[in-house]
């Protein structure tokens, strides 16, 4: 995964966003819900999910937007990052809500939901060493 596509989920998350056992059919990055919408945090687009589990369907919904209507989810605003120790603040409350979701879902989820936490922990995890050995 890649950094910007982590810091795109990192911004939702931040915003109390859920992140979903299910990805994105086209880009295939995991979905969020976030203010009562499932949306893809890189493609920007609200996606819909019929059914449950190993037999879900998840779809994008059209882009076709109807004259005054604006299908676009809303973005969550970015803080603006001064330093490298605010870079490595907002990593690591991003670490600490993925964990508090994992201990939160561990008991009630299958084994592949949790081990996508996992990756996306440890993808935190290598992202923050990256920054800490950016320091001069």
């Amino acid at each position: 995964m890649e950094d910007k596509k982590i810091s795109e989920a990192v911004e939702l998350l931040f915003k109390g966003a859920k992140m979903l056992a299910y990805h994105c059919p086209q880009c295939n990055m995991p979905l969020f819900k976030y203010e009562d919408k499932v949306i893809c945090p890189i493609c920007k687009k609200e996606a819909e999910i019929i059914g449950e589990g190993k037999n879900a369907v998840v779809k994008l919904k059209d882009d076709e937007v109807e004259e005054g209507e604006d299908r676009t989810p809303e973005e969550p605003k970015v803080s603006v990052i001064k330093s490298e120790t605010d870079i490595e603040a907002t990593l690591k409350q991003a670490i600490q809500i993925t964990v508090k979701r994992l201990v939160e879902i561990s008991s009630e989820e299958k084994i592949t939901i949790i081990k996508e936490y996992v990756e996306v922990i440890t993808d935190l995890v290598n992202l923050l060493e990256k920054v800490r050995c950016l320091k001069i």
